[in-house]
């Protein structure tokens, strides 16, 4: 059997890709916060208790939201436009081993993310309000300690396998993979949501309001690989739904233990790998109009995943014979290097992990009609493929130079990705509105801690709007 430790990236990079490019796909709010300004169906994922919160806009639809972000903290702007722009190019000695340096990093490559097919929500007054969307999201996190990255980068002549004990076939002495590759994590999941969320205002006194507010998701797992040595232990397994086109070799008919399923299914209809049920609460607050709050816990929740299942133990490292990346393909190349025999996977049974449980904080203050300021923070809750690999912080300005055009900037830090200005521009016309943008202007420009991203929203629209009352 062909192993497909990393055979999954390329599978999954290249089928994200086509969907779009973030960790949210809210292109209306503040770059850098939205925790506090995220409204209608955009709450969802967020804080379903900022529905509770009057909207301007009875009803709110759109289909297609679009974001993600591509860096890293350890790779120069020109080694990594080597992925991008020259695949087909043989690496030379020299810079085989500046990426053995490049990678062996804590954030070597970060990719996120998040796409909003569709999303519909409507308010109706002292009832509440109602949303429904369907996401794509994906999160993808490598970082990797030296002797995984030399392995990657030179094959068999990795420091490692100059050892006797692999020198001289001398078995039964090899290093355990936990602790071979202590420190490593290589870790993606993909995620097609159905999402149902409702929030509702349940205090309300002089110029202040309080909203409550449950997020119910139905999740299909469209592909996961967690692969993390840690603390003397080893967590490895992966499941992939037949959409990626993974080849289990003569596993299918030779393990009776191996539930395979073919079937791909449609977009974005795809027979899953696993599915699971995640669950969103939160709490918003207005106060006089001016300022807003909001605190969440998302992704409560864990799905299970069945089909087409591997799961690995810790175990001696295996000598491999491949010499490394023949080009700068680094998803292919990385699944020839390393399913060369590496590890032993077992088929079969179950596997149960958690969802990428986050606790989500904002906070937004509006002097007046032109301006509003924004901070937001975000704190993964268990270390699962899919959730950030740290905190998440920002802080956010918008300005109004008229009435239909929003300009936002900020400054981020975290996720993976450093410290960041993010901008953007928004056109609202009321009944219609687009915008698009970028969570990091400086990483597009700068040689070290590249951050290639895009935001970008064209068919949102609002119904319905709602008169003020006072």
């Amino acid at each position: 059997m062909k192993s497909i430790l990393l055979l999954v990236i390329i599978l999954i990079f290249a089928h994200v890709t086509l969907w779009a490019q973030n960790e949210k796909s809210v292109f209306t709010t503040h770059a850098g916060a939205v925790n506090a300004f995220a409204r209608d169906y955009q709450s969802i994922g967020i804080n379903p208790a900022n529905l509770g919160i009057k909207h301007t806009y009875k009803v709110a639809f759109s289909f297609g939201e679009l974001g993600a972000g591509l860096g890293s903290r350890s790779l120069t702007q020109s080694q990594l436009n080597k992925f991008i722009t020259a695949i087909d190019e043989t690496p030379t000695s020299e810079e085989r081993q500046s990426f053995v340096d490049a990678f062996a990093n804590t954030n070597a490559l970060n990719l996120t993310t998040d796409v909003t097919l569709w999303g519909f929500s409507i308010q109706i007054p002292k009832v509440g309000g109602f949303a429904v969307s369907n996401r794509q999201r994906v999160l993808t996190h490598i970082g990797l300690n030296k002797t995984f990255a030399e392995i990657l980068f030179l094959g068999k002549d990795a420091s490692i396998y100059q050892d006797p004990t692999f020198q001289d076939k001398v078995l039964g002495n090899e290093p355990i993979v936990s602790s071979a590759f202590s420190g490593s994590k290589l870790q993606i999941a993909a995620f097609n949501e159905w999402n149902l969320a409702y929030g509702i205002t349940v205090l309300e006194q002089d110029d202040w309001k309080l909203a409550v507010g449950l997020g119910y998701k139905y999740i299909q797992g469209i592909g996961v690989l967690d692969f993390v040595a840690q603390d003397g232990k080893l967590r490895a397994y992966n499941a992939m739904s037949a959409v990626f086109g993974v080849d289990y070799g003569d596993l299918p008919t030779s393990d009776p233990n191996f539930t395979y399923v073919s079937e791909k299914g449609n977009f974005p209809f795809y027979k899953p790998a696993g599915t699971g049920h995640g669950f969103d609460i939160g709490l918003s607050a207005d106060i006089g109009e001016k300022v807003k709050a909001s605190l969440s816990v998302t992704d409560l929740g864990s799905i299970k995943w069945k089909n087409n299942l591997l799961q690995a133990q810790d175990q001696p490292l295996r000598p491999i014979q491949s010499d490394g990346m023949q080009t700068f393909n680094i998803f292919s190349q990385a699944a020839t290097v390393l399913g060369d025999g590496m590890l032993t996977y077992q088929s079969g049974g179950t596997y149960t992990a958690s969802l990428p449980t986050q606790l989500r904080a904002g906070i937004g203050f509006l002097p007046n009609e032109k301006l509003d300021l924004g901070a937001d923070v975000a704190l993964p809750l268990n270390d699962v493929a899919g959730n950030l690999p740290e905190y998440y912080a920002g802080v956010g300005i918008g300005y109004k130079p008229a009435s239909f055009i929003r300009i936002n900037t900020g400054v981020t830090s975290g996720a993976g990705y450093g410290v960041n200005v993010p901008a953007g521009i928004n056109f609202d016309f009321g009944a219609y509105e687009f915008g698009f943008g970028t969570r990091s202007v400086n990483g597009w420009l700068t040689e070290k801690n590249p951050y290639i991203s895009a935001l970008f929203g064209v068919l949102r629209f609002k119904i319905g709007k709602i008169e003020n009352e006072e």
